[in-house]
C-alpha cells in the first residue's frame, strides 16, 4: 500500500489549451531556481521520468497539478512569485488561487472497480498507430487501447516508484471526441475516454504522453463536476 500526496491548484485566470505550454514557460521563467522537478531538465540533460509538476486547464483555467516531491517544491514558486503574474505571450497576466485541492491516495489494486475519465489522452505512437488504423473492428480498437492504457498505468506505477504486484483490470466503456492535435508540429490522435478499473488513481494527475502540459487528464467520473467545474 503505498499513498502519494497530491496538490492540484486552479487558478481564477481563464488559460485557452493552447496556451499551457506558455503557461509553463512562464512559470519555470519565474523561478530563478535550478529545481529540476518544475521543467524536467537540467540545462544539458532531460529528466527521463514522470513529471511530478504538471501544468493543465481545468476548468477552462490555469491550473497545476503536483504530485509526491513536487508538492514541497512548488511552494518556491509561490514565495518568489507573490504578486501572483505571469507574463504569457506579450501581456502579464494576474494568477490568483481559486481553488485547492490537497490529497492523499492510496494507490493499489482493490476487490471493486471505480469509473474514470480521460481527457486529452494521447495513446498511440508509431507502431501502436499503424496496428490501431489496420483494423476496423471496435472490439479489437478496445482491446488495444486497454493495453496501451494498462503500460501507462505501470509507466506511472514506475515513475512514482510504486510496486504494484496485483494484477490491473481496466475496461474502456466509452471512447469520445477523438481528433487530431499538434504539438510541437507534430501530428497525434487525441481522444477522451471512460474506462472501469480496480485501481485507485488520483484526481488531476496526468497519464500517457506530454502528461506535463495537460494531456491525459484522469478524474473519477462522480468528481468531474466538482468544485473545480467541468475540467
Amino acid at each position: 500500500m503505498t499513498k502519494i500526496k497530491t496538490l492540484t491548484i486552479q487558478f481564477d485566470t481563464p488559460l485557452r489549451r493552447s496556451e499551457i505550454p506558455l503557461f509553463r514557460g512562464a512559470i519555470i521563467a519565474a523561478i530563478p531556481s535550478s529545481n529540476i522537478l518544475f521543467h524536467n531538465h537540467d540545462g544539458t540533460s532531460l529528466r527521463y521520468s514522470y513529471p511530478l509538476i504538471q501544468y493543465k486547464r481545468i476548468g477552462g483555467k490555469a491550473a497545476i497539478t503536483c504530485i509526491g516531491k513536487g508538492v514541497d517544491s512548488i511552494g518556491q514558486f509561490f514565495s518568489i512569485n507573490k504578486d501572483h503574474k505571469l507574463r504569457i505571450r506579450d501581456k502579464t497576466r494576474t494568477f490568483p488561487i481559486q481553488n485547492l485541492q490537497a490529497l492523499q491516495t492510496e494507490i493499489q489494486c482493490w476487490d471493486c472497480s471505480f469509473d474514470y475519465r480521460i481527457r486529452d489522452w494521447l495513446p498511440l505512437n508509431e507502431t501502436n498507430y499503424k496496428v490501431y488504423t489496420e483494423t476496423t473492428s471496435l472490439i479489437e480498437h478496445i482491446k488495444i487501447l486497454e493495453k496501451i492504457l494498462i503500460g501507462n498505468i505501470l509507466s506511472l506505477a514506475k515513475g512514482l516508484e510504486i510496486n504494484i504486484t496485483s494484477t490491473i483490470d481496466v475496461s474502456i466503456t466509452a471512447i469520445e471526441n477523438i481528433r487530431s492535435v499538434r504539438y510541437k508540429r507534430v501530428p497525434l490522435q487525441c481522444m477522451d475516454i471512460q474506462f472501469k478499473s480496480n485501481l485507485s488513481l488520483p484526481d488531476f494527475i496526468g497519464i500517457g504522453k506530454h502528461t506535463s502540459v495537460g494531456f491525459g487528464i484522469i478524474t473519477k467520473k462522480n468528481n468531474v463536476k466538482n468544485k473545480y467545474g467541468q475540467h
